[in-house]
């Protein structure tokens, strides 16, 4: 199966944070060559599938909230705490990219180091043939007579062993397969909410 997953934090409720060191622009990647496909450009890199250069990642972000940090946080960038980078290593070993993020308290005590994460994979992973949405230039867009019941359906044949990864077509979507999920959640991984998506 394929899934998308986004950040859901305890409590539903967002916080707030700033970036108090470093990276304070878009990240930069270290390959932006066009490939006819999104997110290369305009300050979504976080979402392109590709490395970015280290020094364009934050150093430090001030969590302005008093509840603990999950194993996922996605205030600016993407985050995942030390056994969460361990276990996507296990899925997935020596392939995505992570860099040292520190946490800093209101009280600018620190909260501990975590990884910024940015997944390396970039695929076309959508079934031409069975989708029922329009690709116009790098992007699916939504069918004329779109409803909710409407979504992408993905080409297993392409997606093949990728466990996670980002569709070069499809803007700011985070997606991983069944098995991923699985390891997630028997590990209890906090701050993670999942979508079903189609699959052919």
């Amino acid at each position: 199966m394929v899934w998308s997953f986004q950040y859901e934090p305890r409590g539903s409720s967002y916080p707030r944070a700033e970036i108090v060191d470093g990276g304070r622009l878009a990240l930069e990647l270290e390959d932006n060559t066009r490939d006819g496909g999104v997110s290369l450009l305009g300050g979504n890199q976080g979402y392109s599938g590709r490395r970015v250069k280290p020094e364009s990642v934050p150093k430090a972000i001030r969590f302005l909230s008093k509840r603990p940090l999950q194993d996922f946080e996605n205030q600016y960038i993407k985050t995942v705490s030390d056994r969460f980078k361990s276990l996507i290593e296990e899925i997935e070993p020596n392939l995505h990219q992570f860099e040292p993020v520190e946490f800093i308290a209101v009280d600018a005590s620190s909260l501990g180091w975590r990884w910024f994460w940015q997944i390396c994979h970039r695929l076309d992973s959508v079934h031409r043939e069975k989708t029922d949405w329009v690709l116009e230039g790098a992007a699916w867009n939504y069918p004329p007579n779109w409803n909710r019941a409407s979504q992408p359906v993905f080409d297993i044949s392409k997606i093949r062993n990728a466990e996670f990864w980002h569709d070069m077509h499809l803007v700011s979507t985070n997606l991983c397969s069944d098995e991923a999920r699985e390891r997630l959640d028997a590990a209890r991984i906090t701050g993670l909410r999942y979508s079903y998506r189609k699959q052919a």
